[in-house]
């Protein structure tokens, strides 16, 4: 490469200026966008009047009796 290429090419490589970044505004712009997911997501399908069946895990204390359940005394 001699000198005239480098000319020509500092000359064309000195056009190209990188674009300014702004990092808030893409910080910002992902915050809108999840939190309007997150605000359509609850319009659809949080809205359900439902009643929640909750499972009951806490086994009688007769289960520990496998011939007969306990008495109570008076």
């Amino acid at each position: 490469m001699d000198q005239r290429d480098q000319d020509l090419l500092r000359k064309q490589v000195g056009r190209l200026t990188p674009a300014a970044r702004n990092d808030g505004v893409l910080i910002l712009a992902t915050l809108v966008v999840f939190f309007g997911g997150v605000a359509i997501g609850g319009f659809l399908f949080g809205n359900e009047r439902v009643p929640t069946r909750i499972a009951f895990n806490d086994a009688p204390p007769a289960a520990s009796y496998p011939i007969a359940p306990p008495t109570m005394l008076p």
